[in-house]
């Protein structure tokens, strides 16, 4: 560094500063996008409530008395809001025996032991059903319920990479088959306001994630031409305006100083006439070398 001429060190310091810039920049923005893309399924819970709400009735359910009708339920739910849906009956108000003869009665495999606080009884599409984990007692879900988390499939991998939810409620998390899906829960009661299970939603949101990211790029876009355009025009300025007239004046003093030193007492360093601090320090040395050329001059007479 001690060996960078002054000009390669402010050119680099003015690229160093504006690439920090760029980073905070980029850090900010993709988590605006985060924040965009959890701000678009601020409804996904909310019109899933109101259609199970309406759907189901004002009587008590019986999970696995009403399997059939739950199943029909979130069927419709379905047709009503267009998300997925499934219904987790929680096992801690659940005969598992009860729960495993319904299973056997409807032809379908018992399922007890694939997760550990609910058994899935219904599920509007299958493949989503490796995607619901969700392993939080219902009873401290708001009755509103609560926003989950976010499969994001329209960023790379290494975007989430440090951001992937390890908990029950995770945020944003990589999606690895390119679809963004939003995804919510909301308790389900049953006789005297005991939690008997859950409604999980997913949604997919991938319009909306790539809306954003398509956003978000162009904005990248636009500050980090913005930075570059910002970076060349310093350099050109410092460049122009310091280096260049440093240049100049290191010339005329070296040629003024031989000419003086040769005998040539009547020459004169003529200032660029700016009032700024090269323009100061060209004045200085030229009343110095006015002076020092008279004085010679006088000390030559005699």
């Amino acid at each position: 560094m001690n060996k960078m001429s002054i000009r390669a060190r402010i050119l680099s310091g003015v690229v160093i500063v504006n690439l920090l810039g760029a980073i905070v920049v980029l850090v900010y923005m993709h988590q605006s996008y985060q924040r965009s893309l959890i701000a678009s399924t601020a409804n996904t819970t909310a019109h899933s409530l109101a259609a199970w709400e309406i759907l189901k009735g004002q009587g008590d359910i019986d999970p696995v008395a009403d399997s059939g009708a739950i199943a029909g339920i979130v069927n419709d739910m379905k047709l009503v809001t267009g998300a997925d849906y499934g219904f987790l009956i929680y096992k801690d108000a659940t005969d598992v025996e009860a729960y495993a003869s319904m299973r056997d009665a409807s032809d379908q495999p018992n399922n007890w032991d694939e997760l550990e606080t609910y058994a899935l009884l219904a599920v509007t599409d299958t493949d989503l059903a490796d995607r619901i984990r969700f392993e939080v007692d219902p009873g401290s879900v708001p009755e509103a319920g609560k926003f989950v988390g976010i499969e994001n499939g329209a960023c790379a991998q290494t975007c989430h990479d440090g951001v992937t939810g390890t908990g029950d409620y995770w945020e944003v998390r990589w999606s690895d088959d390119a679809t963004s899906r939003a995804h919510a829960v909301f308790p389900v009661f049953g006789a005297g306001a005991t939690p008997i299970g859950a409604i999980y939603t997913i949604e997919n949101i991938s319009p909306q994630a790539n809306s954003a990211k398509t956003t978000m790029m162009q904005t990248l876009t636009v500050i980090g031409s913005t930075l570059l355009l910002a970076t060349v025009v310093i350099g050109w300025l410092v460049d122009a305006l310091v280096f260049r007239r440093l240049a100049r004046t290191v010339t005329s003093i070296q040629e003024i100083s031989v000419r003086v030193a040769g005998g040539d007492f009547d020459a004169r360093f003529v200032p660029d006439g700016t009032s700024d601090e090269i323009g100061s320090f060209e004045q200085f040395f030229g009343q110095l070398m006015d002076l020092i050329s008279s004085t010679l001059k006088s000390l030559t007479r005699k």
